[in-house]
C-alpha cells in the first residue's frame, strides 16, 4: 500500500473510530440504575452532529428499564436509528411529556430554522421529578455522562437554562457563570472551551415565563 493509500484508509477510518469511541462510552454509562436508564439527551437527529447543546438541570421524566425493552433499543433511540428514535422512545416511556418539554421542542425548532442541529441535554443526565431529589449518587454519575456529551459532540455553542443548571454547569467545570439574565437583556454568555455559552431564563415551569423567548430570538441572531 502506498503512502497515499494509507492515509486515504485512515482518513476514512478516523471518523468511525470517533464514533465508536463514544458510543462505548455511552454504552458503559447507560445501563440501567436502581431499573431506570440514565438520559444523556433527546434529539431529533444525529446527537454526534449537534451544533447546539440546549442544557437544563436534569430530566423530570424517568425511563425505566421495563417500558424501553434492552439497552440495544435504547441505543438505537438515542441516536435515531434502526428504526428508533429518541421521540419514540419518551412516548413510550412516560404517561405524558413533562411541562417543560414543549419549551424544549420550541427553542430546537426555532434553532432548525436557522439551519442549526441540536440536542436536549442536562448538566445531571439522571431524572428525577425534581432535580432537588436526584440522589448524590446519580447525581455524580449523570455529570459524569453530561461531560462525556460535552467532550464527544461537535458543539459549536451552548445555551444553558435556569438559575439551577446555570450553577451546576459551574461547579462541575469549576469556573464563574454568570447571572442568570432578564429577560430584557441583551445576550449574556461566557467563553468555555473556546465556544460560547449563553446563559438563558428558565425553561422549565414554575419560573419559566412567555418572556423568555424574545432573549433567546436574540441569542439566536447572535449565533447565526
Amino acid at each position: 500500500m502506498s503512502d497515499i493509500e494509507k492515509r486515504v484508509t485512515v482518513h476514512s477510518l478516523w471518523p468511525w473510530g470517533i464514533m465508536m469511541d463514544f458510543e462505548d462510552k455511552i454504552r458503559a454509562m447507560t445501563m440501567p440504575r436502581g431499573g431506570a436508564y440514565p438520559r444523556p439527551w433527546m434529539t431529533d437527529s444525529n446527537p454526534e452532529q449537534a451544533e447546539v447543546l440546549i442544557v437544563g438541570a436534569s430530566s423530570a421524566k424517568t425511563f425505566q428499564a421495563s417500558d424501553v425493552t434492552d439497552h440495544d433499543h435504547f441505543l438505537n433511540a438515542l441516536w435515531n436509528r434502526r428504526g428508533q428514535t429518541c421521540r419514540k422512545m419518551y412516548n413510550s416511556a412516560t404517561t405524558k411529556p413533562s411541562r417543560t418539554r414543549p419549551n424544549l421542542d420550541r427553542l430546537s425548532e426555532m434553532l432548525t430554522a436557522h439551519g442549526l442541529t441540536s440536542i436536549q441535554t442536562n448538566v445531571s443526565c439522571a431524572s428525577a421529578r425534581y432535580d432537588a431529589e436526584l440522589s448524590a449518587n446519580d447525581r455524580a454519575h449523570g455529570t459524569e455522562i453530561f461531560k462525556a456529551v460535552v467532550s464527544h459532540v461537535p458543539w459549536k455553542v451552548m445555551i444553558v437554562y435556569g438559575v439551577g443548571a446555570s450553577k451546576s454547569f459551574g461547579r462541575a467545570f469549576d469556573i464563574a457563570m454568570p447571572q442568570v439574565p432578564s429577560p430584557d437583556s441583551a445576550p449574556v454568555q461566557i467563553n468555555f472551551q473556546g465556544k460560547a455559552v449563553f446563559v438563558s431564563p428558565t425553561l422549565a415551569p414554575p419560573s419559566y415565563r412567555l418572556s423568555v423567548w424574545p432573549y433567546l430570538e436574540r441569542v439566536i441572531e447572535t449565533i447565526t
